[in-house]
């Protein structure tokens, strides 16, 4: 189902599938929920599954503010504890937190830790931007403040997915690039600020005691499998997972077997 609810002083969207024990699915950048079609339709047999668009993506609204001075991992994390008050969801929730979803996921993790049942971290990283990374940012944030369209920031296309896929599945390239192309300027610019401000949270890893799952594609240039399974190895309580023939966007380059990881590790909880 999908739906809308004022919150924090925007609009957000989001869609409620299934029922049971709630498993909460936050999207990449600059991407909405769609990314999780086919994990919402493995998992909402089994249990209830709410996907929001982040402020300013998906059809969620943003304030004017946002656009020109960022929206926060932190502030993104407290609008969902918002969404998650407004649903009267108050027992703990599985998180997953898909690459700046897992930047957002992080913040929730250390700011709300009695509101997490479980983590999942899919090609995610934990280490703040280095210089070079932070004005890059920067610059595509002050591109997109007067761009009519996200054109530009589709030039990502080419890191997100497995060359494999690229060459073999056009479908999953047209599919994201869709997605980009759907979102405003000023929420792109907005998230690029924001990624470009959040702090390291390597040092506070071993504060987020909750059964934990980190997923990596195999090929992922972004946040490569090295660099996660040492994420899963500083978290107290985490097994790592690689998945095959996939690059970052994991959930729909190899969804059988992102859904089979999230069903074993939901299973075990």
């Amino acid at each position: 189902m999908n739906s809308t609810t004022s919150i924090n002083g925007i609009q957000l969207t989001y869609e409620t599938h299934g029922k049971g024990t709630p498993v909460v699915l936050l999207h990449g950048f600059p991407l909405d929920a769609q990314m999780w079609q086919p994990q919402v339709e493995a998992l909402s047999a089994g249990y209830q599954v709410i996907v929001p668009n982040l402020r300013g993506y998906g059809g969620s609204t943003q304030t004017e503010q946002d656009g020109t001075e960022g929206v926060t991992m932190r502030q993104y994390a407290d609008d969902i504890i918002a969404l998650l008050d407004e649903l009267s969801i108050n027992e703990p929730v599985v998180l997953a937190g898909f690459s700046m979803g897992g930047y957002v996921a992080w913040q929730f993790a250390l700011n709300y830790p009695e509101r997490l049942k479980a983590l999942i971290a899919c090609d995610t990283r934990v280490i703040a931007d280095p210089p070079e990374a932070r004005e890059k940012r920067q610059k595509m944030a002050s591109l997109m403040q007067s761009a009519k369209d996200t054109e530009a920031a589709t030039s990502m296309l080419s890191v997100m997915l497995a060359t494999s896929k690229q060459q073999h599945a056009p479908s999953v390239a047209e599919k994201v690039k869709e997605m980009i192309l759907r979102q405003s300027p000023l929420a792109v610019a907005a998230a690029q600020l924001g990624m470009a401000a959040r702090p390291d949270v390597t040092e506070r890893l071993k504060e987020i005691t909750c059964p934990a799952l980190v997923v990596c594609g195999a090929e992922d240039a972004i946040s490569p499998p090295a660099e996660m399974r040492g994420i899963a190895n500083a978290l107290p309580n985490a097994s790592f997972l690689e998945i095959p023939n996939a690059g970052h966007m994991t959930t729909l380059e190899n969804p059988q077997a992102v859904n089979e990881a999230f069903a074993d590790f939901l299973k075990g909880l």
